[in-house]
Formats: C-alpha cells, sequence, structure tokens
C-alpha cells in the first residue's frame, strides 16, 4: 500500500468547509470548449440545470451558502435519492476494467485534442511523498465534471503504474448528471515514478442540502487548492509544475450514457466520446511525462 506524507485519506471525517477568503491565485485559460469546474458551494438545483445546458455557456452558482455548509456538516435529512453509490463504488467487470488500461498510446496519441483544454503552467513547491514527485487530485464523487475527468485520468494513469485493488463503478450525483464514472477512493496506485494522491471530498450521497462528508485534505493540500480555485471541483496539481482545474471536454456527453456505453467506446477514437477521452488521455500522459517523471518510462513518454 502506497503511504505518502502529504496525504492521509480519511473514512469518514467531516471535510474543511470553505471559508470563501483564500487567495485567488492564476487559472487555467478559457477555451469555447471548457466546462465549469464545480464549487462545493454552489446551489444544487441551479448547478443541476445550467451545467448541461450548453456546453461553453455552462454555469455554476458560488455564492455564498453558509448554510447550505451547516446544514451538510450537521448531516441534515437524507435526500429522497435512493440510488446511491458506495464510496468505494461497484466492482467493474474485469473485461471492461482491462479495456480501460490497455488503450494503446498510438491510440492515443491519434485522437483529436484541439478543442481540448489542457493544464496550465504553475510554480509551486512540489508535494512529495515517498522520495517521490505526487500528482494530487482534488475532487468529489457527486461532481459530473469531475465525473467526466476521471476517465482519461484513469487511462493515462494505467501507462506508469498499477492500482490495487482496480477502480469502482460510481456516478455523479442524482440530480448532478448521473454519470458513471470510476472512483480513485479506496484504492492504492503504486508506479516506480511518482505517487497519486486522490482526495475525494463528499460521496455522491445527498445529505440536507449537500453530500456526506469522505475525505479530509490536510493543511498543506487544502492552501495549494485554495490558491488556485475558489475551492471548486476538480484540481490536479502535477508536482507543483501544472494544473488542471476543469474537465478537458464536455461532460455533458456521458449523460445518459451507462458505464459499459462509455467504456465501449474508450479506445475508439472515431466516437465523440471515444475520442475525447483517448485525446485527454494522451495530454495527461505529456503532462505527466514533462511535470513528474522526467520523461520516463522511454516506451511512454518518448514513444
Amino acid at each position: 500500500m502506497s503511504k505518502t506524507a502529504v496525504s492521509a485519506p480519511g473514512q469518514g471525517r467531516v471535510p474543511q468547509r470553505p471559508s470563501g477568503r483564500g487567495r485567488q491565485g492564476p487559472r487555467p485559460p478559457q477555451t469555447n470548449r471548457r466546462p465549469n469546474a464545480m464549487s462545493p458551494r454552489a446551489n444544487i438545483s441551479r448547478r443541476r440545470r445550467r451545467l448541461f445546458v450548453a456546453f461553453g455557456s455552462i454555469a455554476v452558482v458560488t455564492g455564498v451558502a453558509a448554510a447550505l455548509v451547516v446544514v451538510a456538516l450537521a448531516g441534515g435529512s437524507p435526500s429522497s435519492d435512493a440510488a446511491v453509490s458506495p464510496p468505494k463504488g461497484l466492482q467493474v467487470p474485469p473485461a471492461l476494467t482491462v479495456k480501460l488500461i490497455s488503450v494503446p498510446l498510438s491510440t492515443m496519441d491519434a485522437a483529436p485534442t484541439g478543442g481540448l483544454n489542457r493544464p496550465a503552467a504553475i510554480n509551486d513547491p512540489p508535494l512529495r511523498a515517498l522520495g517521490k514527485p505526487d500528482l494530487l487530485y482534488v475532487g468529489a464523487e457527486f461532481c459530473p465534471v469531475c465525473a467526466a475527468e476521471r476517465w482519461p485520468l484513469y487511462v493515462a494513469l494505467s501507462k506508469f503504474g498499477t492500482f490495487t485493488p482496480a477502480p469502482g463503478e460510481i456516478h455523479s450525483g442524482l440530480t448532478d448528471g448521473d454519470i458513471p464514472t470510476v472512483t480513485f477512493y479506496g484504492t492504492d496506485y503504486n508506479s516506480a515514478y511518482f505517487t497519486f494522491t486522490p482526495e475525494e471530498t463528499t460521496t455522491n450521497q445527498r445529505s440536507g442540502n449537500y453530500y456526506v462528508p469522505l475525505q479530509q485534505l490536510t493543511p498543506a493540500q487544502q492552501a495549494l487548492w485554495q490558491s488556485h480555485t475558489n475551492q471548486s471541483f476538480p484540481w490536479l496539481d502535477f508536482g507543483g509544475k501544472e494544473q488542471l482545474a476543469t474537465a478537458q471536454y464536455n461532460p455533458g456527453e456521458l449523460e445518459g450514457r451507462t458505464f459499459a456505453d462509455i467504456a465501449a467506446q474508450v479506445g475508439n477514437n472515431t466516437s465523440t466520446i471515444g475520442g475525447n477521452i483517448d485525446g485527454s488521455a494522451a495530454v495527461l500522459v505529456r503532462t505527466i511525462c514533462s511535470a513528474l517523471t522526467n520523461d520516463q518510462p522511454a516506451q511512454v513518454c518518448q514513444g
């Protein structure tokens, strides 16, 4: 089991809720394909109505919502939504797992990447663990933007190491797109080149006006996340050199699909979903190579 010096994922601990006083740092450049990140203080019903209206005009309301935070932390009344995923997800059929971790690099490199959102340069003290640079992921299991980005992230990470056990199948919140995806919660990632620290701050299970807390960031993680975002999801820190603060493609493309349907399109660049996931994974592989592994292994980074 990989243990990191910067992250001690907790189970059932209440995450620190945003204070609204965070310094705003550099943000990734806007493109006409960019989905907004998800704010943990967003009004959930308005976010659901507006997130999938049109790509490029997706909006998330991030006004002051102290009352929502109080209700969430107090463990308000459960939602009427009955179909929720367990935090570690359901077991993915082995054949689909093999398919996702076996996408050829040539297929990924051949996918179109022109319209995708890309990581942006930052200059932070790098998080490290076990003597290796650390890739930090901050997300939430309810978050549809996170759900979209986990697909290519899983494909890309599989080129550098292995998960034990394999990530499970979950979905974003029922009122937040209900998008099938994987979760990294409850898994360990082993790579000779870097560590991977996934932090899912909530489950996809409603509690009052928010979601059930899951993992809590360390002070160092919290400070970095807060310095570059309005504490929104997802956020990826590639060793302090690059950041990604959104999904690379439109999450709405996955709405209404089944897990098996999405997985079947991965590796098929002739489909919109497959091309977007493959191309996004290719971008992530190149970012990992340059920011975390010093272009190693050669068969991945220099192929």
